[in-house]
């Protein structure tokens, strides 16, 4: 489609849809959408995330919110990335725009189709506030005159004095999530401190098992305001991670301590709307009274080995895949992996290279499985190398969850690449595997999304299994130990010499009982393994939990890069008085 007849559709739509918004119209407002259509709203008609789909759930939004809201001033963009063009579905129009309102600047991006009429209607709207006014973030310093004295030293540790003493934010955990949280965070002059039970910054990676790589390319999973070099590698291992994460902490000027842990679990005064908060900084008892407590401990627990009958007469070893030191550790040895994830497959691939004397791997049911090359391909496409990580971002966030995953499934088998998938799929079956397409046919981005886990992403193991290297047992559990062998639920046997317990992790809420008490949790949202609500939102993360000044930062690398602006904005807003909880 020519640019100038996009910018054309889009102006009109526009110019309607900012007009019905000013009339508080929600049924003209809703007109403009097509009856299967989107609307995602973060914190611009309600302090909160919002997905709704399809007319009546719209409508119902709307007429009870566009009374206590004022949205004017849309514009559209006329950049580069999101001025109006064609969109990736045939006969769609797409672009971005912004608008403000009476407290706050916005930003958007809609998608626009023809309904039956011929008439161009919305496919998907993406509305969010993108800062507060006189709240916007700082931007880096330019005066070189500015700051010599006190010096710039001087400067960060009087910060850090105040962030130590009476910090407006404590963030647990300084993983990916807690380190971009906080770094968003100091450039919205919000005071924070994060802590870190473990020795150094990114050890949570750098203790994982040592072939460990990043399932994604680079430009998916660069940090906060700090990309990657320019000669990084592709598919970052998961040490070289560690260490990243460590100078980024350094780098963006972020107070961490480590080695420090909650005891006992904290208290909330809800008059002065502070926590009581005990910290064991170093065997150090130290006790300071946040405003708000941002947990950042990432969607897992505690690793998860179930107790078996026999365990104890086992003359082998046993261990789970957090504790995983290596396949060469294992030469020579007979060894089973009880698990076909993502972690399961590498660490088999490692036995079987290294040198282990036989690996199976143990299927207990039918696992979502995808050659990485063809998930590559999808997530380059997402995150192009000639792009901006903020502008992919927006992109991927302006399109709801279980629309993406609508336009996975029906697009799946239409593929190109669908023939070398289903080889790939048949192959694995006929070496006894049993494989499935994901939910609703939609591939491993439909448990990336929805699960955070329970997938694999094929790096090589397959080849393994299917040349016969590596054996699979499928449809079966683990039922017992002897002291030589295991036993399972259909009654046959398997000699071993050690077993790796790929099998988990407890749940996020089984974790959070242990940090902060059962009283705080029990009056959280709930939180299931799968943490997304009905809606296609993480059901607390970056938005209210149910509990004052207490906030939830789970998810992936792109969820702390955007929403983290979010959840700065909240706890401004909080501040201001605009928002209440």
């Amino acid at each position: 489609m020519a640019t100038t007849i996009a910018e054309t559709v889009v102006a009109v739509w526009i110019a309607q849809f900012s007009e019905c918004l000013q009339r508080k119209d929600a049924q003209g407002t809703t007109s403009l959408f097509l009856p299967d259509s989107w609307l995602r709203d973060f914190l611009v008609f309600q302090w909160d995330m919002r997905t709704l789909h399809g007319h009546e759930k719209i409508s119902s939004y709307l007429s009870a919110n566009l009374h206590k809201s004022s949205l004017f001033d849309f514009r559209v963009a006329s950049d580069r990335y999101f001025k109006p063009s064609s969109g990736v579905i045939p006969g769609t129009v797409t672009a971005g725009f912004t608008f403000s309102t009476p407290i706050a600047s916005g930003r958007g991006h809609l998608e626009l189709a023809h309904d039956k009429s011929g008439e161009w209607k919305a496919c998907i709207v993406f509305l969010m506030l993108d800062s507060l006014n006189g709240y916007e973030e700082l931007e880096a310093e330019g005066d070189i005159y500015h700051r010599r004295l006190p010096t710039w030293t001087e400067v960060r540790a009087m910060k850090w004095k105040v962030a130590e003493q009476q910090p407006e934010v404590l963030i647990i955990g300084a993983g990916q999530s807690g380190l971009q949280v906080a770094a968003r965070f100091q450039q919205m002059q919000i005071s924070t401190l994060v802590v870190e039970r473990n020795d150094r910054v990114g050890d949570t990676w750098r203790r994982r098992y040592p072939t460990l790589m990043l399932h994604t390319p680079k430009e998916h999973h660069t940090l906060l305001y700090q990309p990657f070099p320019a000669n990084w590698p592709v598919w970052t291992p998961g040490d070289k991670l560690a260490d990243w994460l460590e100078q980024y902490a350094i780098s963006q000027d972020l107070l961490v301590w480590t080695r420090s842990t909650i005891v006992p679990p904290p208290s909330y005064n809800r008059e002065t709307r502070r926590w009581t908060v005990s910290i064991d900084k170093a065997g150090q008892r130290i006790t300071i009274h946040p405003k708000h407590i941002v947990v950042a401990t990432g969607t897992l627990g505690e690793p998860y080995i179930p107790t078996l009958e026999g365990q104890d007469l086992f003359k082998g070893q046993v261990l789970h895949s957090a504790m995983f030191s290596g396949g060469s550790n294992f030469a020579g040895k007979r060894c089973v992996v009880v698990g076909t994830g993502n972690s399961a497959a590498d660490i088999a691939l490692d036995l079987s290279t290294q040198g282990a004397q036989s690996v199976t791997m143990i299927q207990r049911s039918s696992t979502c499985v995808q050659p990485g090359n063809i998930v590559a391909d999808q997530l380059h496409k997402a995150y192009p190398s000639d792009v901006p990580v903020e502008v992919s971002d927006f992109r991927s966030f302006a399109t709801p969850l279980r629309r993406r995953l609508e336009i996975l499934a029906g697009g799946r088998k239409h593929a190109e690449t669908w023939g070398q998938e289903q080889d790939f799929i048949e192959r694995l079956q006929k070496a006894g595997m049993q494989i499935d397409l994901g939910p609703d046919d939609a591939g491993i981005f439909s448990l990336v999304g929805t699960r955070f886990g329970g997938y694999w992403m094929d790096v090589g193991c397959a080849d393994q299994i299917i040349s016969g290297k590596i054996q699979v047992k499928s449809g079966v559990q683990v039922q017992k130990f002897s002291d030589s062998s295991l036993t399972f639920d259909d009654g046959s046997t398997l000699e071993t010499d050690a077993v790796v317990f790929a099998t988990g992790y407890r749940t996020m809420e089984e974790n959070l009982k242990n940090l902060l008490g059962d009283d705080i949790i029990s009056q959280t949202k709930s939180l299931p393994r799968g943490m997304i609500d009905e809606e296609g939102e993480i059901l607390a993360g970056y938005r209210p939990t149910g509990y004052p000044g207490l906030w939830f930062a789970p998810g992936g690398f792109a969820n702390s890069r955007l929403q983290s602006k979010h959840l700065g904005i909240q706890i401004k807003a909080l501040e201001i008085g605009y928002m209440t909880m």
